[in-house]
C-alpha cells in the first residue's frame, strides 16, 4: 500500500485590491511533488511580476534538484528583471514551498521539505491539531522571539506585515528550510498573509478540517473574504494519503488548481537533512527590580544581557534596510503645519527614531476640517500597502468635507 498526494489551490484578489499579486504552484511543474505560494511586493503589477518569476523558477525545478538553490535562483532573476526595467524597480516577493517525498510503504521514510522567505506560512494539520511549520521573517516576529512581544500581541500589532526578508531585496538571500516526517492523513497548508491576517489560527484549523482539500481551500479563501478581504489571499492544501490504487485526477476549474499525485515506492528520493528553521521563542527579560531580587550568577546575567542586545541589533539591522520593511511601498497620513500629508515609508515611532520616510504628496485637506472618525488612522499613522489605498482614503476625506460644507 503506497502513498500519494491530493492537493487543491485557491487564490482571490480580495475585496480591496484590483489586481492579484499572489502566485501559486500546485504540483504541475517538472517536480509533481512540489507546491508553493508567493506573495508579490512592490505596488501595482510589479509584485505580480516578482511572484510569477519565483513560481516560474520552481516550475522548472527537476525532481531531486536543490529546492534552496531554486529559491536563490528566483531571487537572482527577480533582481535582474528589476534592474532591467525601471517600472519593476523595488519589486519582490515572499515564498513558501513544500516538496514531498512519499516513497515507501505505510508512510515509512515519507517527508516534507519546507523552504520559505518572508511571511507566507506553512502549517501542519495532524490528528485535528494545527501547528505552524514556518516562522515569519518580520519585524514583529523578531520582537516575539526576543520576548518584547507575546504571540497574541503580535497578531494584533499594526506593523505585523513589515517583513525583514524577501526575494528581490538583496543579491544574497537566506532561505530557511525544515524537513519534517509526514504520515498518512497529514495535511499541509501553504498560504499568503492575506489569509492569516484576516482569519485567526484557531479558525484556520477548524476550516482546514474539511474532509476534502478542495473544500478546505475554498472555505479558507471564503473566510478571508468574509472577514474583509483586505489583501490578496492564496492557499494550497496538500493531503498525504494512503491507498492501494492511485487516486484519479479531478478536472481543474478556471480559478483553482489541483493535482492528485500517485507515487510508486521510493519514486522520489528523500532530500538530504538540512538545518531546520524553527528557533525557540525568546522570553522577556526581567525588570530592574526583579533582577535585584534574582540570585542568578553574574555570568548568567551577562548572557541574558547579550541575548537581548543581539535581539536589538537584529531589529536595528532590519530597520536599516528600507526595502525589507517595504519602505518603498508603504504609505501613511500625517498632519504637518495644519495640513494632511501623504508620506511614503515608515513613521519614526516604528523605526526607533530613524528616518525611513519621505513626503509623497501634500493634500488640500486642512487638519481642522478632519472629522473625529478620520483622525484616528492619521494620528496613529496607520500604514497602507499602496499609493492607491492611501489615495482612496484621501478621497473619502475630501468627500466627507464636501458633504459637511453642503450641509452648512
Amino acid at each position: 500500500m503506497g502513498l500519494y498526494l491530493d492537493a487543491f489551490g485557491s487564490t482571490d484578489a480580495g475585496k480591496v485590491r484590483k489586481n492579484n499579486e499572489d502566485s501559486l504552484l500546485t504540483g504541475d511543474g517538472k517536480d509533481e511533488a512540489l507546491f508553493a505560494v508567493a506573495d508579490g511586493i512592490g505596488g501595482f503589477e510589479a509584485g505580480e511580476v516578482a511572484s510569477r518569476i519565483a513560481i516560474g523558477v520552481l516550475e522548472e525545478l527537476e525532481p531531486g534538484a536543490s529546492l534552496e538553490e531554486a529559491v536563490r535562483e528566483a531571487n537572482r532573476r527577480i533582481l535582474a528583471a528589476a534592474r532591467g526595467d525601471e517600472k519593476l524597480s523595488g519589486m519582490g516577493t515572499t515564498i513558501v514551498a513544500a516538496r514531498f517525498s512519499v516513497g515507501g510503504t505505510g508512510g515509512s521514510g515519507a517527508s516534507a521539505e519546507i523552504s520559505h522567505v518572508g511571511d507566507s506560512r506553512a502549517y501542519l494539520l495532524r490528528g485535528g491539531e494545527l501547528a505552524p511549520i514556518t516562522e515569519d521573517h518580520s519585524l514583529v516576529a523578531e520582537l516575539v522571539r526576543s520576548g518584547d512581544l507575546t504571540r497574541a500581541q503580535a497578531s494584533e500589532h499594526p506593523q505585523k506585515n513589515l517583513i525583514t526578508r524577501a526575494l528581490g531585496a538583496e543579491d544574497d538571500v537566506q532561505v530557511d528550510t525544515a524537513v519534517l516526517p509526514v504520515e498518512p492523513d497529514d495535511r499541509v497548508l501553504l498560504c499568503s498573509d492575506g489569509l492569516t491576517d484576516m482569519v485567526a489560527e484557531a479558525k484556520v484549523g477548524e476550516l482546514l478540517a474539511d474532509p476534502a482539500p478542495e473544500g478546505a481551500a475554498r472555505a479558507l479563501v471564503r473566510a478571508a473574504l468574509d472577514a474583509g478581504g483586505a489583501d490578496n489571499v492564496t492557499v494550497v492544501v496538500v493531503d498525504v494519503k494512503e491507498a492501494e490504487e492511485p487516486a484519479p485526477e479531478r478536472p481543474r476549474s478556471d480559478t483553482q488548481e489541483m493535482r492528485a499525485l500517485p507515487q510508486e515506492a521510493d519514486a522520489v528520493e528523500a532530500p538530504p537533512p538540512r538545518r531546520g528553521s524553527r528557533r525557540p521563542t525568546g522570553r522577556r527579560a526581567p525588570s530592574a527590580k526583579a533582577r535585584q531580587r534574582n540570585k542568578r550568577s553574574a555570568p548568567v546575567r551577562l548572557l541574558t544581557w547579550i541575548v537581548r542586545a543581539l535581539a536589538a541589533l537584529m531589529v536595528l539591522a532590519a530597520l536599516a534596510s528600507p526595502f525589507y520593511l517595504w519602505g518603498s511601498s508603504r504609505y501613511y497620513l500625517g498632519f504637518d503645519f495644519g495640513e494632511v500629508v501623504i508620506y511614503r515609508g515608515l513613521p519614526e515611532e516604528y523605526t526607533l527614531g530613524y528616518t525611513l520616510n519621505e513626503e509623497f504628496r501634500r493634500t488640500d485637506l486642512r487638519e481642522s476640517e478632519v472629522g473625529e472618525a478620520y483622525r484616528e488612522p492619521i494620528d496613529t499613522h496607520r500604514l497602507y500597502s499602496s499609493s492607491e489605498d492611501v489615495e482612496r482614503v484621501v478621497r473619502d476625506l475630501e468627500d466627507q468635507q464636501e458633504t459637511e460644507r453642503e450641509g452648512r
